[in-house]
């Protein structure tokens, strides 16, 4: 009766984690949207943490009484304890960051998405940084502001060209891939996109250098093409771009 009881405890933690891990990729390969995903993760969360607590339990309980099955209990609780920390951590996030899935160094004229705009979104290309965020009477650029007032445009010695070059080598070693890279006479526009590796979520990031005396003016924008809120996702990547840029 203990065996069949602490079999059953780690199969059904088991099957609550391999619900959590499949969220991201059924959504990444289209068995479902992302609405759908985010849904199967939060139904899970508290049912995965239950039985996580109850696999710790079972381990003990088998390392005393039932060892046969004591290593399936501990692999059982740390499949449910992992997976449920999922939707700790997302919690977490949401409640650190606004609800904006839209980033820029520049409110006034921010770097346009152009490219990625004709690939499929939810969210406009545009910026909108005038509307209302959700939750609240601020506007989009104003809730950014107050949350990451270091976001803002980057001044580095040398020319456009020289600059460019080091922009492609950290949008390359931060896993963005380029989609457009093109010159005027206003200096240079770089469009790269970012594909989450869980969900397969894809982002815009575009780059823009601009002459300034003997220097080099950088404006970056981040946005998600789909969902509301990406939970500090943009903010933290413009900040990582900046600072491997001037390392």
């Amino acid at each position: 009766m203990l065996r069949s009881l602490i079999l059953l405890i780690s199969l059904a933690a088991v099957v609550l984690a391999l619900a959590i891990l499949a969220a991201g990729p059924g959504t990444r390969f289209g068995l479902w949207d992302y609405g759908t995903g985010l849904q199967i993760i939060r139904t899970v969360a508290l049912p995965v943490l239950i039985v996580a607590g109850l696999s710790v339990a079972a381990f003990i309980i088998s390392l005393i009484a039932v060892r046969e099955v004591a290593l399936m209990a501990f692999l059982a609780a740390v499949m449910a304890g992992t997976a449920g920390y999922v939707p700790i951590k997302m919690k977490a996030l949401f409640e650190a960051n606004p609800i904006i899935h839209d980033i820029t160094t520049d409110f006034d004229n921010p770097p346009p998405i152009i490219m990625g705009a004709s690939f499929e979104r939810k969210n406009p290309a545009d910026y909108v940084g005038g509307e209302k965020a959700p939750g609240g009477e601020a506007t989009i650029a104003e809730v950014q502001r107050e949350a990451f007032p270091d976001i803002t445009p980057l001044v580095l010695d040398g020319s456009v060209d020289v600059n460019a070059e080091k922009v492609r080598r950290v949008i390359a070693a931060m896993g963005m891939v380029i989609l457009s890279d093109a010159s005027s006479e206003d200096g240079q526009l770089i469009e790269a996109t970012y594909t989450s590796a869980w969900f397969g979520f894809v982002d815009d990031f575009v780059v823009r250098l601009q002459p300034d005396g003997q220097k080099t003016r950088i404006d970056v924008r981040s946005k998600s093409r789909v969902g509301l809120s990406d939970l500090g996702a943009n903010a933290r990547r413009v900040q990582e771009f900046f600072e491997k840029l001037q390392e």
